[in-house]
Parts: C-alpha cells; structure tokens; sequence
C-alpha cells in the first residue's frame, strides 16, 4: 500500500491520466462484458470483446513505460541518487502494469464464462 501511495504523490500528470483511463476501462468493460454475455444470442460478439479485453493491459504497459522513462530520465540527471532510491522507483513504475493485467483478467474471464455458456449453433 505504501508503494502505491508513493506511486500516487510522485507521477506526472500524464502517468495519472493513463492510470485513470485504464481503470475507467475495465470497469465499462466489466459492465459491457456482463451485458453482452446476457444479451448476445451467438458467441461472435463475446470473441470480439474477448480482443477488446486487451485494451487496459496495452495502456497499462504504455503507463509503465512513461513511468520507467521518467526514472531513467530523473536518474541521470541526479546521478548521486542512491541505488535502493532508484530501485524503488522502478518498482513503483509497474503499478500501472498490475492495474492493467487486473482489468484484463476481470473482463476477460468474464467473456470466456460468456462462451463457455453460448453453444455453437449448427446449421
């Protein structure tokens, strides 16, 4: 918890901003993927939120990256900075990755409980 707080105080507004996106996304897809397994009579459109699903894993690894260049950028231009203090701050830099793969997963197990239900219709 306490990393997650640092990782709060110490972003750029623009890593925040990521970070907020990727939450808004998996939860609009939780209530999407809820919706389309109820409402769709075939399994296309479930596959089709299935690929959908990875969107808050790519911007949550695009959030990494803005933070991991941040770090690097922030390190050398403070080479005094100690070890622990930067490895610290790489660790916080994969947050947005473990909010990313957590809006991941929700949505897409809900989308293969959504198949698993749907049969194949024959014609």
């Amino acid at each position: 918890m306490e990393t997650l707080i640092s990782f709060l105080k110490h972003s750029s507004g623009l890593e925040l901003l990521v970070l907020l996106v990727v939450i808004l996304l998996a939860v609009s897809l939780i209530l999407a993927g809820i919706w389309i397994v109820i409402a769709s009579r075939r399994r296309k459109p479930i596959c089709f939120f299935l690929m959908a699903t990875l969107l808050p894993l790519f911007l949550g690894l695009l959030g990494t990256y803005l933070s991991l260049a941040n770090v690097e950028k922030t390190a050398a231009m403070f080479p005094e900075a100690g070890a622990e203090i930067v490895t610290a701050a790489r660790q916080e830099a994969w947050i947005p990755a473990y909010i990313g793969v957590a809006g991941t997963l929700i949505p897409a197990l809900i989308g293969v409980i959504g198949l698993v239900l749907k049969k194949e219709r024959q014609t």
